[in-house]
């Protein structure tokens, strides 16, 4: 969700969230019923034309916390292991892990990308990010909470205020 200044980070993004989009192959949602499965081998052939090193690893980070978020022990060892052995290792003011978890908190309030309405994963997500400050220390950062509130619903805005409270 790293965009410039002036852009937005859910402008013509097609209703994905979390997901860098249809240039994933195989389909994100099909990595996510993957790792919601807990077949953690198989997130580790994630491919994008689209996407760097580093964006992959992110990618890897996020659907390794699914897996995680739906029992799957392995994951959590996994996580570790990335973070320790990947580009993720020099993501010392935490941006990338706060970001990855910002986008997971509002995928499981929206249900986006394959992933299930779940007030209780995105408030574990979405404080994750908070502890990250994530996003107080990119500029715009307030613009991009805005944003997000914009796309929630009352009862689902109610969960996001209680870990971002509006200023």
């Amino acid at each position: 969700m790293t965009v410039a200044d002036s852009a937005s980070p859910f402008e013509d993004r097609g209703g994905y969230v979390v997901s860098p989009g249809p240039g994933c192959s195989p389909s994100f949602r099909q990595y996510v019923a993957s790792a919601r499965a807990g077949d953690v081998d198989a997130l580790f052939l994630l491919e994008s034309a689209d996407a760097d090193a580093v964006e992959m690893d992110v990618l890897l980070y996020k659907l390794l916390n699914v897996a995680a978020d739906f029992g799957h022990p392995e994951a959590g060892s996994f996580l570790v292991d990335l973070l320790e052995c990947s580009s993720l290792r020099y993501d010392d003011d935490r941006f990338a892990q706060g970001d990855a978890h910002f986008q997971l908190g509002l995928a499981y309030l929206l249900g986006a990308d394959g992933l299930p309405v779940d007030p209780d994963k995105s408030r574990a997500h979405l404080e994750m990010s908070h502890k990250c400050r994530w996003p107080f220390h990119v500029q715009q950062g307030e613009n991009l909470l805005a944003e997000a509130r914009s796309l929630l619903t009352a009862a689902q805005l109610m969960v996001f205020d209680e870990i971002y409270r509006p200023g």
